[in-house]
């Protein structure tokens, strides 16, 4: 969770206390650019520690902003779990009568084969990995990883993505009083 600091409400109260009707606004202002900058800085976080596209993750984010008369803004990630095959997974198309494990890294610097899984095209066209139910051909189940919310909700994006929108909100607090001091002269 990100919060401005009582020592930062402070500030902008002493500095724009002639123009009380402007301090809403300038922390309001402060809260969507950190909220937009906390949405940036988690999908480039994502894209560092995980193979997943930027624009995939850019999708699942919504943001819900701030107004003078509420003074908080929500960053919110919804998504279900990604197909496999959207991952970097070795090989790409299907193979018929393929001896070798699949290989499959979702998060860089780590990953490994998968015994028994396999690329399959699907009638509707969509490319996948799948695993055999039991020892039958059919039924095939498709392999997943983890959902865009689970990437963003891991420590170390979180940790990066609140450090991000802090320094956001340091320099954003004092462009806002600015803005609102030079409009009034």
């Amino acid at each position: 969770m990100i919060e401005l600091r009582a020592d930062q409400i402070e500030r902008v109260q002493d500095l724009l206390q002639h123009i009380p009707e402007a301090i809403p606004k300038a922390i309001s202002n402060t809260i969507n650019r950190a909220a937009e900058t906390a949405k940036t800085e988690a999908a480039r976080k994502a894209r560092e520690t995980y193979y997943v596209k930027h624009s995939d993750v850019i999708k699942t984010i919504r943001i819900t902003k701030a107004s003078p008369s509420n003074l908080s803004a929500t960053v919110l990630s919804r998504s279900s779990p990604i197909a496999l095959s959207k991952f970097n997974v070795t090989p790409r198309q299907p193979q018929p009568k393929r001896r070798k494990p699949i290989i499959a890294r979702v998060k860089k610097g780590a990953g490994g084969s998968i015994q028994g899984a396999f690329v399959a095209r699907v009638t509707s066209g969509h490319v996948g990995v799948f695993n055999r139910v039991g020892p039958a051909r059919l039924p095939i189940t498709q392999r997943f990883g983890p959902s865009i919310p689970q990437m963003i909700g891991s420590e170390t994006v979180t940790r990066w993505v609140e450090e991000k929108a802090l320094e956001t909100i340091d320099k954003r607090l004092d462009h806002e009083i600015s803005r609102v001091l030079e409009g009034t002269r």
